[in-house]
Parts: C-alpha cells; structure tokens; sequence
C-alpha cells in the first residue's frame, strides 16, 4: 500500500523479473487492485497463484491458461467479471480451482472437463449461465464441486452422477430443471447434496436412501412430488433435513424417526397427510422442526414432547386436533412455538408458560377453551386470537404485556365475558366513591355551623397532611400529643423540617417530620 493506505496496482509489478518463482500467494489482505495482467503468463515455473480476497478488477487474463505446472489456482472473492477463459483446460496438473465470488458470467466452458485431476472446483458466487457442460463428469477425483448462486439452466447433467469420489456437490440457487434420477444414488461418499432453489421435478427416488454417509440433504424450493420414501429412514447420519417448499404428499414415513443425530429438520409447504408419527420422539438433538402448511390431522403426538432440546416448534397451518399435551412443559429450550390454523382444543396447559426462554406462542385460530394461565399470558409474543379464550385478570402482573386489541378481536364472541366483569367492578365503586365524598361534605358543613372553631382548626390542618398506615390517627390527636407542636417535643431539625416525638393516647410512641410549608405543605409520619 501506498503512504495513503490504497492498494497497490498489481500491474506495476515487473513479472518477468521472477522466471523461477514456483509460488505467489498475496491473499486475504485486500492489498491488491486493477487488474490481473497478462504477464502474469510468463511465471513458465509457477505451481500455486493464489490473489484471492483482494480488488482485482477487469478479466480473467487468457495467459493463465500457459502456465502448464499449474497445481492450485486460487481467484476467488476479486470483483472479476467477463468468462472463464477456454484456456484453462490446459491446466492439465491443476488439483484446485477457485475462482467464487466475483462477477464471473458466460458459460462454464466443456474444455474444464481436461482437468482430470481437479479435487476441488468452485465456481458458486458468480452471474454463470447456460447448461453445465456434459464433459464434468470427466473429473473423476473430484470431491468438492461447488456451483451454487450461479444462473445455471437446463438438466443436472447424467454425467455427473459418475463422480463417486465426490462428497461435497452443492448447485443451489441456479434454475435447473428436469427430474432428481435414480442414479443420484451412485454418490455414496456425500455427506452433503445441496439442491434447493431451483426448478427440480419429480419425485425423490427410493436410491437417496444410498447415501448414507450423507451429514445435510437440502431440496427444498423446487418442484418435487410424491411421498417422502422411506428409505430417508437410512441416512442415520443427518443432522439437517430440508425437503420444505414442494409438492411432496402422501404419509409423513415413521422412518424418519430412524435419524437419531439430526439437528434440524423442515418439511413445511408441502402436501403431507395423516398423523404425525410417534416415532419422531426418536430425535432427541432436533432443535428445530417444521412441520407446517401441509394437511396433518390427528392429535400432536406426546412423544414428540421427547424432543427436549427443541427450540423451534412449527405445525401451524394443518388440521390438527385433539389437545395440547400438559408434557409440553419438557420443552425447556423452547423458544418459539407455532400452533395457529389448526382445529386444537382443550386448554392451554399453564406448563407452557413456565419454559424459561419462551418468547413466542401462536395458538391463533384454534378450538381452544378456558382461561389463559397467568404464566402463559406473560409470553411477550402470545397470539391467542379467535379461540374460545378468556383472561382471568387483565392485570396479571407488573410484567404482563398489555392485552391488544388483535388479540381481543374476533374471540368468537368471548369480548363481552372479559369486558362484562371489568363494568361490573368499576362502576359499583366509582358510585361508592362519590356517595363517600358526598357524605364527608355534608358533615364537613355540618361541623362548622355547629364548632366554629373548625374553620381555625381547618386552617392549621390545611399546612399539614397525615400518612399512616391504619387510617385511624387524626391531626387532632397529631395537636393533642404535642401540644401544638411545641419545642419540648422536638427532637431535631433538618433542611426540610422538624422531627417531634409523640406519645399517642393508645400509649404508641411515633416520630412525625413537620415539612416547612415553602417545600411541601404537607406532614411526614415517621414510625
């Protein structure tokens, strides 16, 4: 870098000053920017170039492709764009190529399919377009591919599903079409098939259940139909299971309570049917489960309260009934719950309330019934509306959140059983009030036709105002023990007032503070 802290310009560099350099590697520093120069072809020697994480713009020089004893060839996260240059299938030695993350577009051109020796190809993170060329099923050693986030089209090549070397192949978010074969199941070395977000049709065959070394399986966001085969029973090494965003249907196999390490599993959006299985008790590491906008029925099974690490629960959007099971409590790590548009009833279980972390329950648009538990209705994100629900006391507790108005609204009819009570309460004893204040007034003008000297009495009470904590000492007791408050009783004096000790009739001993009139005008009473 320069005195001004840019980048140095790459071309400024005199390569035909390094005949003998075997490796560049200036990476991750954002040192370098401009572009990558054509000279860079006379390094005859060079096996590893590696300019990744830096600015270098502009495209992909075509000299690159000269340099024969080329073994890795890292460009990877630059801001180079145009095409991958054909050249590069002279790389002939080249184990690793990266070039993701940059503004790459055009074709993947077949010529990449000489490079025999590759291991790890990435292209993921560019504007690629056009079909995945036939020719990468030449790559036998590869293990890693990665071309997702690329506008790839068309069919997943047949041809590539001859590398069964490979155990990373991830071609999300592209557009590809065309049916998931059989013949997926000849990858047997995956540990990771990342499919979603593209255009896939078809059902899942029964050959996925060959993978079974297979740690994550994403196909969400396509085009798939049919069940769920119950082969996906023997990928007992998953740990993350996304089939979400399909047309898949038929029964919810109880196979799948076979994938004992899986961590997250989603299969909202779908057709599913019937129950869900008891078997999914089995997975006692899910954190995660969904389960919603397909067509469920049943009760929630109890088993599935086994899960106990599960800290997100969605089955919302089914037919569901029967009740919440009160073992729902065993969900300590819970942290958001979804059980809305279902047909659940019964109450809600007041165990719900008591998981420590909960922050969001949705029981919305159910048959529940009954009063909602104090504890339950302390949840900060508590839907509850059109059920058959009431709340025992709006004014749970200092921390209770303010019943809303959505959550009032369209209870099937339950509005008026809530307000109802709070009328009946709140104006008995705003009448009361009154007909008290009415009659002390009264007595008030009573008394003073009757004392006159109440109106003196007045006067002085009106400089003071008596606190206690029965009610039952009066500011003429107040007079009375001190003798108008004389100085022999006072026992000390303080920036706000005077403290004087008074021995009540009832023989009670209290201190009281006379406040000066300027700060407050009123009296303090001091036990």
């Amino acid at each position: 870098m320069d005195n001004n802290g840019n980048a140095a310009e790459l071309s400024q560099l005199n390569f035909t000053c390094f005949p003998n350099l075997v490796t560049f590697r200036i990476w991750g520093t954002r040192f370098l920017s401009g572009r990558i120069p054509s000279e860079t072809g006379a390094l005859s020697r060079l096996k590893v170039l590696d300019l990744s994480y830096n600015r270098l713009t502009g495209t992909i020089p075509s000299e690159i492709g000269s340099l024969r004893d080329l073994l890795e060839l890292n460009l990877s996260y630059n801001i180079l764009n145009g095409s991958i240059p054909l050249e590069f299938g002279n790389l002939k030695d080249l184990y690793d190529l990266r070039l993701q993350g940059n503004k790459l577009d055009g074709l993947i051109p077949s010529s990449i399919g000489n490079l025999t020796n590759l291991t790890h190809l990435d292209l993921s993170l560019n504007q690629l377009s056009g079909r995945l060329p036939q020719e990468v099923g030449n790559l036998k050693n590869l293990v890693s591919l990665f071309l997702d986030n690329n506008n790839l089209t068309g069919p997943i090549p047949s041809t590539l599903y001859h590398l069964n070397q490979l155990s990373t192949l991830y071609l999300a978010y592209n557009n590809l079409v065309g049916p998931l074969p059989k013949e997926v199941g000849n990858l047997k070395n995956l540990d990771s098939l990342l499919l979603n977000r593209n255009n896939l049709t078809g059902p899942i065959p029964s050959t996925i259940g060959f993978l079974n070394l297979l740690d994550e399986l994403r196909l969400s966001h396509n085009r798939l139909d049919g069940p769920i085969p119950p082969t996906i029973g023997n990928l007992t090494y998953l740990t993350s299971l996304d089939l979400s965003s399909n047309q898949l249907s038929g029964l919810l196999p109880r196979e799948v309570g076979n994938l004992k390490y899986l961590d997250s599993l989603s299969l909202d959006r779908n057709n599913l049917i019937g129950p869900i299985p008891p078997t999914i008790g089995y997975l006692t590491n899910l954190t995660s489960l969904n389960l919603g906008y397909n067509q469920l029925n049943s009760s929630i099974p109890p088993e599935l309260m086994n899960c106990s690490q599960l800290q997100n629960l969605a089955v919302n959007h089914n037919s569901l009934s029967g009740s919440i099971p009160s073992e729902i409590g065993n969900l300590i790590h819970l942290r958001q719950l979804d059980l809305s548009h279902n047909f659940i009833n019964g109450t809600i279980p007041s165990q719900l309330g008591k998981i420590p972390n909960v922050s969001e329950v949705d029981v919305s648009k159910n048959n529940l019934s009954g009063v909602i538990p104090k504890s339950v209705f302390r949840v900060p994100g508590l839907k509850w509306s059109e059920n058959n629900l009431e709340v025992e006391n709006p004014v749970i507790s200092e921390n209770a959140p303010p019943p809303q108005t959505q959550h009032f609204k369209g209870n099937k009819g339950k509005n008026q059983k809530i307000v109802t009570p709070l009328v009946t309460i709140i104006l008995p004893m705003v009448a009361f009030l009154a007909l008290i204040f009415g009659i002390l007034f009264v007595h008030r003008r009573m008394d003073e036709k009757i004392n006159p000297n109440t109106r003196e009495m007045k006067k002085c009470a009106d400089e003071f105002s008596i606190w206690d904590y029965d009610g039952r000492i009066t500011f003429e007791e107040m007079i009375q023990a001190t003798e108008d408050f004389h100085i022999k009783y006072c026992i000390g004096t303080g920036g706000y007032g005077s403290v004087y000790r008074a021995q009540l009739s009832s023989g009670r001993v209290v201190a009281l503070k006379k406040l000066h009139r300027s700060e407050t005008e009123e009296l303090a009473f001091l036990e």
